[in-house]
């Protein structure tokens, strides 16, 4: 395969080359469409809103803390364990 010569060209390396900068630009401009592309509303999360500062008679600043979690919460649990090492 190495023998081969493309005969418009002066040598097998600026082909090589020429493809490398043409998938190069193709990659670029796509990761340019993605950033630049808006956001879906369907991707986006709801963000959790902070609590509110409530004004009390001696004019110092308390937030109210939340009762419960909100139905729609998503929660992550991660569960860690140890294995033995005679498996």
């Amino acid at each position: 395969m190495n023998e081969y010569k493309f005969t418009q060209y002066p040598s097998n390396s600026s082909v090589a080359s020429g493809i490398t900068m043409l998938v190069s630009v193709w990659f670029l401009v796509a990761a340019g469409a993605i950033l630049g592309d808006p956001a879906s509303p369907y991707t986006q999360r709801a963000q959790a809103q902070a609590a509110p500062l409530v004004q009390t008679a001696d004019a110092s600043a308390s937030a109210v803390s939340p009762v419960a979690i909100a139905p729609e919460a998503h929660l992550t649990i991660t569960v860690e364990a140890h294995r033995s090492a005679n498996l």
